[in-house]
């Protein structure tokens, strides 16, 4: 009976640990706070998605990134969105985003940045986001 209550606790542990992984790599791709600074939306969105490995081995045709704090934007999984569908929430408030549009081709990815205020519907798995739907 020992081994068996163990084998749960571990198995909850690696789940935790699986749905923070989903979630780290949701931040890399999507949450930048406080802002990098740039020059301009184009030099951020370049900066950005090579500091973020986002643009190899092909160029991310596109990506958006948030710059809202990453306590916010979890918020939208819990008391700071309303629940749009299955998993999806929207988010409450409008959050300050940069939409990157690739305008190259690999290896020369170049993107050109368009700051934005939205709402943020993303997927929620345990509480925090794991996909960004879209913004609305």
């Amino acid at each position: 009976a020992v081994s068996c209550s163990l084998l749960a606790i571990l198995l909850g542990f690696l789940m935790v640990q699986s749905c923070e992984g989903h979630y780290r790599d949701f931040a890399n791709r999507h949450i930048d706070y406080p802002k990098t600074a740039a020059n301009n939306h184009n030099a951020y969105c370049n900066l950005m998605m090579a500091r973020r490995g986002l643009n190899r081995p092909v160029c991310k045709p596109t990506n958006t990134f948030i710059n809202g704090s990453p306590r916010s934007v979890q918020a939208i999984c819990g008391s700071g969105g309303t629940r749009f569908r299955g998993n999806l929430y929207t988010s409450r408030r409008r959050f300050r985003v940069i939409v990157c549009r690739s305008t190259g081709r690999f290896p020369n990815c170049n993107y050109r940045g368009r700051a934005q205020s939205k709402r943020v519907r993303v997927g929620c798995r345990n509480r925090l986001p794991v996909h960004l739907d879209r913004l609305v």
